[in-house]
């Protein structure tokens, strides 16, 4: 096997494969210091090795001892056989071999949590967070927090790292991390530096989380300070959200405002949320408003709204997006090639009658094609027939 592990190999793959299998064969023999003692000489390399592993023009015995494989198996053994130390060492080579990869970083922070040196551990997650940024770092911060968090460390050094966490965290990711973050000082802060914590959240997430966490942080405010509270989240809510979302939050907002008795205040909110919904797309809304001054309102409050909702209406009318987003809605809700055409053939006639010129009568509708059908004259009774006009 010693001459096998010379042979000009035409990949380190192939050759790391050879070494793995010289160990393994002394493994069932039994033999697990001969087995170790391989592996050790099959990724011997300088202190500081500047080799590059996808190097082609070196040949596989020069790259091989940055071979990703040998050295997973390399630890493996090691771990199963010998101390912590000899384990620990075989780490920290691949730290400055500089061929770690996420899933080593986890298991050497394990090994040591396994073995209470939890503060080594802990060592272990900055330096991995240090080589990678996101998305992984996204998974060590989740690990490193979790544990941190559970070992009940101080809670200002906690705060630290979580500040540490959200300062470069790209929005996709920051949900998780403020919610954490959050739940900490719920927990073992104060429940205004929660809230402080999830105002900012709403102003970090994604575009597709921010409609939950204000929804979360209402929650937690009301919880904690009360109804009145929510006011100021509701309102920066709105402003904050898209139209559909702010619907939403609009409704939800009015139904509090009710259950206070803040009648004047869910009717003006209604008023405000009127403008996201046209009456045909967005009956539901009109429905519920209608309710609300049927239970809460007189005539003219009631009149006032359909005042309203006519000037939606024809507010939604004259709005060429919004025309033809319809047009394309009922197309889709009833395909078939006769209705598209009747949708194009409208939208056409209402683009060509609303560029006409004032005043102006189109003199046919088209050219009728095929043998055109003669006009019928209609004689007159009293006409008088005049023989020989011509001779």
């Amino acid at each position: 096997m010693e001459k096998a592990v010379k042979v000009p190999f035409k990949s380190v793959a192939e050759l790391a494969d050879m070494w793995i299998e010289w160990a393994e064969m002394e493994l069932r023999n039994e033999n697990f210091d001969d087995a170790v003692r391989i592996m050790a000489k099959a990724v011997q390399a300088p202190k500081r090795s500047t080799v590059d592993y996808f190097d082609e023009t070196l040949s596989p015995q020069q790259r091989v001892h940055k071979s990703w494989k040998l050295w997973s198996f390399y630890v493996d053994l090691v771990e199963s056989v010998s101390t912590l130390e000899e384990t620990k060492k075989v780490y920290e080579r691949i730290f400055e071999l500089r061929i770690a990869t996420p899933q080593t970083v986890v298991n050497y922070a394990n090994l040591l949590e396994e073995h209470k040196y939890y503060e080594e551990s802990f060592k272990i997650y900055e330096r991995g967070l240090d080589l990678f940024s996101y998305p992984v770092a996204f998974e060590l911060w989740n690990l490193y927090l979790t544990k941190a968090v559970d070992r009940k460390i101080g809670i200002e050094r906690l705060r630290d790292l979580f500040e540490q966490a959200v300062e470069d965290c790209p929005p996709k990711f920051a949900k998780t991390i403020y919610l954490m973050y959050g739940n900490l000082e719920e927990e073992r802060g104060l429940a205004r530096h929660a809230m402080r914590i999830y105002e900012r959240a709403t102003r970090a997430v994604a575009d597709e989380d921010r409609a939950d966490m204000f929804n979360f942080y209402i929650t937690k405010s009301a919880s904690n300070f009360g109804l009145t509270s929510t006011r100021p989240i509701y309102e920066r809510a709105i402003a904050a959200l898209p139209d559909a979302e702010a619907k939403d939050m609009c409704l939800k907002f009015a139904d509090m405002e009710k259950r206070l008795g803040e009648i004047d205040r869910a009717r003006a909110i209604y008023g405000h949320a009127s403008q996201f919904c046209d009456p045909r797309t967005n009956p539901d809304f009109w429905t519920k408003w209608e309710q609300f001054e049927v239970q809460h309102g007189n005539e003219d409050t009631f009149k006032e709204m359909l005042r309203i909702k006519r000037s939606v209406q024809a507010q939604y009318n004259t709005d060429v997006n919004f025309i033809a987003s319809q047009a394309l809605a009922r197309s889709q809700r009833r395909p078939g090639a006769a209705e598209d055409a009747e949708v194009v053939d409208a939208m056409a006639a209402l683009e060509r009658q609303s560029r006409a010129p004032q005043g102006f009568v189109a003199a046919s509708t088209g050219p009728t094609g095929g043998n055109p059908v003669p006009a019928v004259v209609t004689s007159n009774p009293d006409a008088i027939e005049i023989d020989g006009l011509d001779d």
